[in-house]
């Protein structure tokens, strides 16, 4: 059974499934999310409420958390 990487995106308001794999899958958002520690979407889901509240899209979030956000892409890169 692969294992699933879920990430909340910011620029869909969705919380994106991810496949990680043996050859190293590159996850297919190029968007801005956040990955979570979990191992079902419930858990990714209530890690994202701890840390981003209710907020759906960027505009939704605090100025400290969108910078945040943004640093997170930016590593990725």
């Amino acid at each position: 059974m692969r294992q699933i990487r879920f990430a909340w995106c910011f620029d869909h308001g969705t919380m994106h499934h991810f496949p990680v794999g043996p050859n190293g899958d590159e996850p297919w958002c190029t968007a801005a999310w956040v990955a979570f520690t979990a191992t079902t979407a419930d858990e990714a889901a209530d890690a994202k409420h701890a840390a981003y509240g209710d907020a759906r899209f960027l505009d939704d979030l605090p100025t400290d958390k969108l910078l945040e956000v943004i640093e997170i892409g930016e590593a990725r890169r």
